[in-house]
């Protein structure tokens, strides 16, 4: 059997069967991130790898870029459990004719996301690598009994998300087609989206403030392929309405310049890292009013019932199995974002 058999999550499954668990472990495999209750505190571990060829082409990202990005998405697995990120490990592999220029100006990027982000850089590992790659081991904290987590989404539970989507993917499109496509403002919108990912800290504790909000996870994989990962830990169906998508107008613009749907992008082009959650229906005025505080709009989805997988409810009624799509790293992208 090849790992493209059974994909990346195919894989995890297989690895974390077994594993062994402990008394202090709230949660292990299968979230955004660990917690881990010491004393009377509640702790949270992640951890991501961002990989050249990969995750990431030197042609369309500076390396300040890559560093920035390296620990934003990390901090965002935090900002996912309704906590905040305090220490940071860096993992580096390089090259033996890695410009010691561009590690330097990777590290001014990583360290600007720590500024923004308050978290302090405590050590890492460096090795010798074929191929430049960047990790970081990321620890967080969360009030005992506030974190949330993907499982939880209650049938009735209406769907959010914190933002617009398909930024990101567009951004990448319009970076790999090197043309003029847009007009600049709307170009650089969508280029930093893709490069400079923003991690919703203050929108993940605001929700995890709230009980009404039920199951939570951010959207790194494609909207499609995280409302997939909801419902299955949350062992429901969730129903998502095409008319609803919020999709950035630079991103639905460049989707009628070339023809594409731009709700491709949001449903599978990834990378956008708003925050995708459940809540009770009386609960969403409040929700709203609070994250409006923050700067940012709540928007409905669509909402929750008892079942599994994820629809696609359409403006005409009728209802779509929608497929997982997202990045796995094993099988590649569902849904690859070029022109």
């Amino acid at each position: 059997m090849e790992l493209k058999e059974i994909g990346e999550f195919g894989l995890i499954y297989r690895l974390t069967q077994d594993l062994p668990s402990a008394r202090e472990v709230i949660q292990g495999v299968g979230d955004d991130a660990a917690v881990l209750a010491v004393g009377d505190k509640w702790f949270l571990f992640t951890t991501d790898v961002l990989v050249e060829k990969v995750h990431f082409r030197w042609d369309l990202a500076s390396p300040a870029d890559v560093g920035f990005k390296t620990l934003a998405v990390n901090v965002s697995d935090i900002a996912a459990m309704g906590g905040r990120p305090t220490y940071a490990l860096v993992t580096l592999g390089l090259p033996l004719d890695f410009p010691v220029e561009k590690v330097e100006e990777f590290y001014a990027g990583l360290k600007e996301a720590a500024e923004e982000y308050e978290v302090i850089l405590v050590g890492g590992d460096i090795t010798r690598s074929d191929i430049f790659f960047a990790g970081v081991a990321l620890l967080g904290e969360v009030e005992p009994g506030k974190a949330k987590f993907r499982k939880g989404a209650r049938p009735g539970d209406i769907l959010c998300v914190t933002g617009p989507l398909g930024g990101a993917a567009a951004g990448l499109v319009l970076l790999e087609s090197k043309e003029e496509l847009l007009p600049e403002t709307m170009a650089h919108f969508l280029r930093r989206k893709y490069r400079r990912p923003d991690a919703r800290l203050e929108a993940g504790r605001i929700l995890g403030d709230f009980e009404e909000v039920h199951a939570l996870i951010d959207i790194s994989d494609g909207l499609a392929g995280d409302a997939h990962h909801l419902a299955r830990a949350s062992g429901v169906e969730v129903n998502l309405y095409r008319a609803a998508l919020p999709i950035y107008p630079p991103a639905q613009e460049l989707g009628r310049r070339l023809g594409i749907d731009p709700a491709r992008w949001a449903l599978f082009g990834g990378e956008d890292y708003e925050l995708l959650f459940t809540v009770e229906p009386s609960a969403v005025g409040k929700v709203a009013k609070a994250l409006e505080g923050v700067g940012l709009n709540l928007f409905p989805l669509g909402f929750v019932e008892e079942g599994e997988g994820v629809k696609l409810v359409l403006p005409d009624g009728r209802e779509e199995e929608l497929e997982c799509g997202g990045y796995d790293h094993f099988r590649g992208s569902f849904y690859e974002p070029t022109p």
